[in-house]
């Protein structure tokens, strides 16, 4: 793994194949020992595209846990607010990325069906 994360292009990110086509959702970067999360309802590259940064084994962790049913403690803290909407950050971190229900559900669907692993990024 590279000591500091590379710097991902827009095309490395991708989501959850349940998310709808034209519709917004979390996207998942991985490469070289380093993985990113990013809200595609905010322009690529600008100042609002705001990331959530995590070792490839942080974030692999993260996954095995959400695919036990146990995702408490681990590196990304999902939080759901009373308007119904969820805040993801990084577990003691100040980046907040915010999503719809419908969002997270694709996610976890992506989690379950393992397309954020590392495996699929290697084949793509």
């Amino acid at each position: 793994m590279n000591t500091a994360p590379p710097s991902f292009a827009e095309v490395e990110f991708r989501k959850a194949t349940r998310s709808e086509p034209d519709k917004e959702c979390v996207r998942v970067a991985r490469r070289d020992g380093w993985v990113e999360l990013r809200d595609d309802k905010t322009v690529f590259g600008a100042a609002e595209d705001q990331r959530l940064v995590f070792t490839a084994e942080e974030f692999d962790a993260y996954l095995a846990g959400a695919r036990a049913g146990e995702p408490e403690g681990l590196c990304l803290e999902m939080v759901r607010r009373t308007d119904g909407t969820y805040v993801f950050r990084r577990r003691g971190g100040a980046v907040e990325l915010v999503f719809t229900a419908a969002e997270v559900a694709a996610f976890q669907d992506g989690i379950v069906k393992h397309e954020f692993d590392a495996i699929a990024y290697a084949a793509a």
